[in-house]
């Protein structure tokens, strides 16, 4: 794939200065589809940003709009890239996600940087994460066990929210969303903790909508902690209750128009 093909996907007159593609599309074995392409379908974003997918494959171009938010990246890892070295990581650990064809990162005509990033498409048959877990009782052994291998292999995804699982019918879980992501040699027991706490009050909110209680929130937090430690990872435990508590409350008052359940952390 040469530089003019990624750069009909950018927008009109946008420098490359780096750019990774993978074998079968740079020798053109793959093609990769425009914005407008018939079957390309939008994607809803919570970050600024666009993205389509359909035709096997996902895309997805980074808008930073602020003025400082342009400023330091230029003095950052490119999204693109990070989604590209946490995707190889995740693959060498044998953790689902999908595969990158097209990192890239080029400056528009006026200065402003301009990030795009390529991936294959899930099947059709994969469930999202927030839709299969309200059907479970338990917080499943299967799930915890990726974030122990996924932290164990020095990343540390980011964004453990519920929606950026997926499920394959053969009963593996994997992972999306990996913009957010660090990957390194090590992952710190707080920064393992910090992960945890996302995750239990994102399936807390997509098993009940957040409507119980704070014991209730605990138990889970507990549940979790215990499930992860018996299988070798360290956790601080009241860290991951106060920061799930946190978490847990945010939603609660931003998407739900509620009080919190915990007025203050104490």
């Amino acid at each position: 794939m040469e530089d003019s093909a990624v750069a009909r996907l950018l927008p009109p007159g946008t420098r490359t200065i780096r750019l990774f593609t993978a074998p079968e599309v740079a020798s053109g074995a793959v093609s990769v589809p425009g914005w407008e392409d018939a079957g390309m379908q939008l994607v809803k974003l919570r970050s600024r940003g666009r993205a389509v997918v359909g035709n096997g494959v996902f895309l997805k171009e980074y808008i930073y709009r602020s003025r400082w938010d342009r400023f330091r990246q230029r003095f950052k890892t490119p999204r693109p890239f990070v989604s590209l070295d946490a995707a190889r990581r995740l693959t060498e650990l044998g953790i689902p996600t999908p595969r990158v064809l097209v990192a890239a990162r080029g400056i528009a005509p006026d200065g402003d940087i301009r990030d795009l990033l390529v991936t294959e498409q899930l099947p059709s048959d994969v469930v999202f994460g927030d839709r299969e877990i309200r059907t479970l009782t338990g917080m499943p052994l299967p799930l915890v066990a990726v974030v122990l291998k996924m932290h164990d292999g020095g990343v540390c995804h980011g964004d453990l929210s519920l929606r950026n699982w997926y499920s394959t019918p053969e009963g593996e879980w994997g992972l999306i969303d990996l913009d957010g992501a660090t990957v390194g040699k090590a992952v710190s027991k707080r920064l393992r903790t910090d992960e945890l706490a996302r995750l239990v009050s994102s399936w807390l909110c997509a098993k009940d909508g957040y409507h119980g209680t704070l014991a209730g929130l605990r138990q889970y937090s507990q549940n979790l902690a215990d499930e992860y430690t018996k299988l070798g990872g360290a956790v601080d435990r009241r860290r991951l209750e106060k920061r799930s508590i946190y978490l847990a409350n945010r939603f609660r008052v931003k998407y739900l128009k509620m009080d919190p359940v915990l007025d203050k952390l104490k």
